[in-house]
């Protein structure tokens, strides 16, 4: 039933925040930046396009993949999810977790639209489709610079709601696509866009968290001192993909664990947020 996943392209623009697809389109609203001190634009500029190179033509690097222990009980969501109409899941998971869900230094942004959202965009277009998708929904989060270091950073959650359940086949085909897809978005080919001095890297790994095995992308570059991190993590539940997404850059180098950490934490409070969706939805 699962497709693929895209190779590490500039998504079509579509809106990043609270956004389903597949049905309905909702209008863009225009996206407030992050204030930085004059000194800063410059950086700001060439880090935003280290991020798009980052997703064109890069794909993601060494952290380790380890297992993660979870009080979310992933089976039980599961099977609440499948027990759930999949159109009103959908619908129901078009309001974003509370803050309360969220883990620590990510929440909700106050005008319904996040920092850096022209950013998340890019990144919301990395997950290709898959195959009986009734409707794929994206929620941006701001951070808190105190929790999650950067001079750049954002969370990303997704939720791609099926038909049908996510069997362990599936997953072995998403994992396949993520890494086909990072293995075509090689330097080579956008070797005239690509700064000689960039040194992307990129990995697709399986991990186990609280007893399910998810899927963790990788994507990092280095130019110029800047140190980009994207790390996507996606675990089935029932008939739904939960997506974390963790973006973090810097003028110094990024710990590609910790950005891991966050991604995982940002996917279960995913989870947590599908369990309770599901419930108001069977």
């Amino acid at each position: 039933m699962l497709v693929a996943v895209a190779g590490m392209e500039a998504s079509d623009g579509a809106p990043p925040g609270g956004i389903r697809t597949g049905g309905t389109h909702a209008t863009e609203a225009p996206a407030p930046r992050r204030t930085f001190t004059e000194g800063d634009s410059m950086s700001r500029l060439f880090l935003t396009s280290a991020f798009l190179m980052a997703m064109l033509f890069g794909a993601v690097g060494g952290a380790t993949a380890q297992g993660t222990a979870t009080d979310v009980d992933i089976a039980a969501v599961g099977e609440s999810v499948l027990a759930s109409d999949p159109d009103a899941l959908a619908t129901g998971l078009e309001t974003p977790p509370d803050d309360a869900i969220l883990p620590e230094g990510f929440t909700n942004p106050e005008s319904g639209v996040p920092e850096n959202a022209e950013i998340i965009e890019q990144f919301t277009g990395a997950i290709g489709d898959i195959e009986g998708t009734v409707a794929t929904v994206n929620h941006g989060f701001n951070t808190d610079p105190e929790v999650v270091p950067g001079l750049i950073s954002a969370g990303i959650l997704t939720y791609i709601v099926t038909d049908e359940e996510i069997t362990p086949e599936d997953l072995d085909d998403f994992e396949e696509g993520a890494s086909e897809g990072l293995g075509s978005a090689t330097p080579e080919a956008g070797a005239e866009a690509t700064p000689s001095a960039m040194t992307p890297q990129g990995a697709v790994e399986r991990i186990d968290i609280g007893g399910t095995e998810a899927v963790v992308i990788s994507v990092g570059v280095e130019q110029g001192g800047i140190s980009v991190v994207v790390q996507i993590v996606a675990v089935p539940v029932g008939n739904t993909m939960a997506i974390g997404t963790v973006l973090i850059a810097d003028q110094s180098a990024v710990d590609q664990d910790a950005v891991l950490g966050f991604a995982e934490a940002l996917t279960l409070s995913g989870v947590e947020h599908i369990g309770t969706v599901a419930e108001g939805a069977q």
